[in-house]
């Protein structure tokens, strides 16, 4: 009897080794096909709601973008100090500007809005502050300009507004944007009657003859200062004045140089009546307005005027907008 034990002996009958090995490869399929179909439902749902959430987010995206400008002014004017972050949240700049036209400051030129240096100046602002720009013409004098910005009905007012000590008691004052001195138009004639001091201003110093200057405005105040002995002519308009000293119904008009420039420009044969002089020891700013708490505000538009590429001056803005006066004058 032998000691070895022979395995084959334990096979059950039939076994074969191409039974086991096929027995063996479908057991490996039956587990792929169930790992399968049981991973297919998940991804098949994982897709499904993957496309709905794509829709979901296109679909809120686009209401946020219809929201979109108005969330992020008030997003960015939540963090911006109170002046700024109003005007922000508003979405525009509110200016106060004389209801009457001045050129070449403020004027109709045919377009949608008014043109000139001091709308252009409100415009480049707005642009800054990436906001619109509306205009507050409701004011019919200049002291009615400050009272619009004194009263919030503006942000802050670019009408040519001279630098006073007595409206600084209400409101502030920006750097000024542009330096002119005062001046006077005069009747030749009536002044010939009258003295023969050839010096205009010292003649005028000496009269008590009538000076007309324009009602609410600071040449009320400085016509007091520098000539006590005259009496003051308070008239609506500045073409009231020049009408007036040319009539001989007043002997001068008092007003800045560039108006008195602009007369000998756009009227030159008013050369044969009137008379200018240009008081050289005068100074007449021009700056914005702003309400008196508006400090941040106030420094943002210095800012603005510090940066400007050229200073601007009389004889360079009459000539900048000199085809506007050729235009009126060709219109009339």
């Amino acid at each position: 009897m032998s000691s070895c034990l022979d395995f084959r002996a334990l096979r059950p009958p039939g076994f074969t080794l191409r039974r086991a090995l096929t027995f063996v490869v479908l057991t490996v399929l039956l587990w792929v096909g169930i790992g399968f179909t049981g991973v297919a439902p998940a991804y098949a749902h994982a897709t499904s709601s993957s496309a709905t959430s794509s829709r979901s987010n296109l679909t809120a995206s686009t209401t946020q973008s219809q929201r979109g400008s108005s969330e992020d002014a008030t997003a960015t004017a939540a963090t911006m100090p109170p002046d700024i972050a109003q005007i922000l949240k508003r979405g525009k700049l509110v200016v106060a500007v004389l209801g009457n036209d001045n050129a070449p400051f403020f004027m109709d030129t045919g377009e949608v809005q008014p043109g000139g240096l001091d709308i252009r100046l409100a415009q480049e602002i707005a642009d800054q502050l990436d906001v619109k720009l509306e205009l507050n013409r409701t004011a019919d004098t200049f002291n009615g300009v400050v009272d619009t910005v004194y009263n919030r009905e503006a942000d802050l007012a670019i009408s040519k507004i001279s630098r006073t000590m007595k409206r600084a008691r209400r409101v502030r004052f920006s750097h000024p944007y542009l330096q002119m001195r005062q001046g006077l138009l005069v009747n030749r004639l009536l002044l010939a009657q009258q003295t023969t001091n050839e010096n205009v201003v010292e003649a005028i110093r000496q009269l008590t003859g009538d000076v007309g200057v324009i009602t609410g405005s600071s040449y009320v105040g400085f016509l007091q200062q520098r000539f006590p002995k005259a009496t003051i002519v308070e008239l609506e308009s500045w073409e009231n004045i020049v009408a007036a000293v040319s009539s001989g119904e007043i002997l001068a008009g008092y007003r800045d140089e560039l108006e008195i420039k602009k007369v000998v420009l756009t009227k030159p044969d008013a050369a044969l009546q009137l008379k200018t002089a240009v008081l050289t020891d005068t100074q007449d700013s021009l700056a914005m307005v702003l309400p008196w708490d508006s400090s941040h505000l106030l420094a943002f538009v210095n800012q603005y005027l510090d940066t400007l590429e050229t200073d601007l001056t009389v004889d360079g803005i009459l000539e900048e907008f000199s085809s506007y006066w050729e235009a009126q004058k060709s219109a009339s």
